[in-house]
């Protein structure tokens, strides 16, 4: 019975018309203040999220899921490492020569990663049409019978190329002394590709392995054993797997060792944003105290009634810490609902374009679980600790005091 009661008066107030116009304005502010930062939050995130998936969605479709690396890796590692695991979990083991170069034309210098690779790694890499954006993924071409070379469009404009141009590639490792002649390679660019990934538009090349052991004078021998899983997740049970392998010092890494700098850059992100949308959930809550203290001004009389019929004071606060959150509650809840319905349909439906600027025609948006659990946590409480301060003004209050209060 009195839980019912607290509830009535609590309606009670929340549907009032307020005599002071200020209180009922304060009150909306407070509502639409929360609601803007819970959306603001949700979206944000969101994006953010998105942004994120769209890169690691182009990393897990370019690069290999388990980089193998060790000293003089052959074609008997090779097989061993293929032994040693599930056929059906494996998508492909292929091997690549990868060093540092130096790269040189007639205008311009440029060291790079030269990514040394068999024809199925590079139809792997270059499946999509989209990412070759001149020339073709091969290394061959027509007119020359130099072997071909696949460079970043940022390293091609810098270095002022164009298709059908001579690119010498020098390994730096052979630059010894004034009687050591380093090897210089000649290629011919035939492929241009775009990625728009940290680090690879601008830094990395990629020639036929066979040329790259020839330069890096790594004969029948490769620096990397790269594997592609049926499922990227599955690294987790296949790199245990690999440990057992006896007698032999590999080095595991997964793709997402290979990114821990931009995945955190990006995690760093996410934690400032969150911090700093979460002050227009903070100053909506200092809105939502001033009109809670302000009521308890104008219902004065009300509650020294209230407590002479026998309320006592924690009934009292509880009606309006419930009042306070109630409040809150319908700012944050509307905010953030909306924010996940426009979340969603962009999601799904993609209505939000970007300016060809971007790598990507659209606004990346990601909703996920966990973001909206954390942003109810979160701004539920800071209402709670907002709305405990005129909780307590109330329960302080004297009933004889309150009844003869005089505004």
């Amino acid at each position: 019975m009195q839980k019912n009661i607290i509830n009535l008066i609590t309606l009670r107030y929340f549907f009032s018309k307020k005599r002071t116009g200020l209180i009922s304005f304060t009150s909306w502010i407070s509502i639409i203040g929360v609601g803007l930062g819970g959306f603001a939050l949700m979206f944000t995130l969101s994006v953010l999220n998105g942004f994120e998936q769209e890169i690691q969605n182009r990393l897990i479709d370019f690069e290999s899921h388990i980089n193998i690396t060790g000293d003089k890796l052959t074609q008997s590692d090779l097989e061993l490492i293929k032994d040693s695991l599930d056929p059906k979990t494996i998508k492909s083991i292929l091997p690549s020569v990868t060093n540092k170069a130096i790269l040189t034309t007639s205008y311009k210098d440029a060291v790079v990663k030269i990514k040394s690779i068999n024809s199925v790694s590079r139809e792997n890499m270059f499946h999509r049409e989209s990412i070759i954006i001149r020339g073709s993924n091969s290394f061959e071409t027509s007119i020359s019978d130099l072997p071909g070379i696949i460079l970043g469009y940022r390293l091609v404009d810098q270095m002022a190329l164009y298709i059908g141009d001579t690119v010498n590639v020098v390994n730096p490792l052979k630059i010894g002394s004034t009687f050591n002649i380093p090897f210089v390679g000649k290629f011919i660019l035939t492929g241009v590709f775009r990625l728009d990934l940290f680090d690879y538009d601008d830094n990395v090349a990629f020639i036929d392995i066979k040329n790259g052991q020839r330069i890096f004078n790594k004969p029948d021998e490769f620096t990397e054993i790269n594997i592609k899983l049926t499922d990227y997740k599955l690294h987790k049970y296949i790199i245990p797997e690999l440990e057992k392998i006896q007698n032999k010092n590999y080095n595991f890494h997964t793709w997402e060792d290979l990114h821990k700098t931009l995945f955190g850059a990006m995690q760093l992100e996410k934690y400032g944003s969150f911090a700093a949308l979460c002050f227009i959930i903070l100053v909506a809550v200092f809105n939502l105290t001033s009109s809670l203290v302000m009521l308890v001004m104008e219902k004065i009389r009300e509650i020294g009634m209230l407590q002479a019929l026998g309320m006592n004071r924690s009934q009292l606060r509880l009606i309006f810490l419930r009042l306070g959150i109630l409040t809150g509650s319908i700012g944050l809840i509307t905010g953030l609902s909306i924010s996940i319905l426009i979340s969603l349909l962009q999601q799904y439906f993609k209505f939000i374009p970007l300016p060809s600027v971007y790598f990507i025609p659209y606004l990346p948006v990601q909703v996920q679980g966990l973001d909206i659990i954390l942003i109810l946590f979160t701004g539920l409480l800071m209402i709670i600790f907002g709305v405990i301060y005129p909780a307590w003004k109330v329960s302080k209050l004297m009933p004889l005091e309150a009844i003869q209060y005089e505004k």
